[in-house]
């Protein structure tokens, strides 16, 4: 009986230091660094500076509605804590900054936007933009491709360490409903949705 309460014990010593390891290390997924695609001036607006000069050890901003009334900026910051902001212009074109406190908490929520590939996605104009189908009676294969016209547009720029981009996608809900075999739409909608939890107290 004692050798099987010490083995007990000896396996839960290992399961908490195997627990403990796991948390000093966070899962960033892949990194495409191109910091010649940031444009530097585009937080201006927002009060913010370019995102290569961020303090912060990571840094993803999401901006929609970029050049239209009501354009606005969500961040999500880490350093040492995962942190939640949005700027929005108003009227004026003044930036009004709020701090975002999900009910679920930042953390959760910025973990799903990593496990979305947010520093590895491509852009949308790097995604092949035609899609083949075949006939099932003719067994002719056919090309088709989408074209959405003023379609909502969201900006991506993040800072990881030394690294950086910037990425755009316009509309990829609809893509990802007519292209089905790009995961990258996919992912990109997901970010979104996170994104938009963010706001959700």
């Amino acid at each position: 009986m004692k050798h099987v309460c010490l083995l007990a014990c000896l396996l839960l010593m290992a399961g908490f230091a195997t627990a403990q390891a796991k948390e000093k290390t966070m899962n960033l997924g892949n990194i495409v660094s191109d910091p010649a695609s940031v444009n530097g001036d585009l937080g201006a607006r927002f009060g913010l500076g370019a995102i290569g000069t961020s303090t912060a050890v990571i840094e993803i901003r999401l901006y929609s509605n970029v050049g239209f009334p009501g354009s606005q900026c969500t961040v999500l910051r880490y350093d040492k804590t995962w942190k939640a902001e949005k700027y929005k212009l108003n009227p004026r074109d003044s930036a009004i900054k709020t701090t975002l406190k999900p009910a679920v908490g930042v953390e959760s929520l910025a973990k799903s936007v990593l496990a979305s590939n947010v520093f590895a996605l491509p852009t949308q104009q790097a995604l092949n933009s035609t899609n083949y189908k075949l006939d099932l009676a003719s067994g002719e294969i056919k090309m088709s491709a989408v074209n959405v016209s003023d379609a909502p547009c969201y900006l991506i720029q993040f800072k990881v360490g030394d690294s950086s981009r910037e990425y755009r996608y316009c509309d990829p809900k609809a893509y990802s409903a007519f292209y089905k075999g790009q995961h990258e739409y996919v992912d990109f909608s997901n970010i979104l949705k996170v994104f938009s939890k963010l706001e959700i107290r």
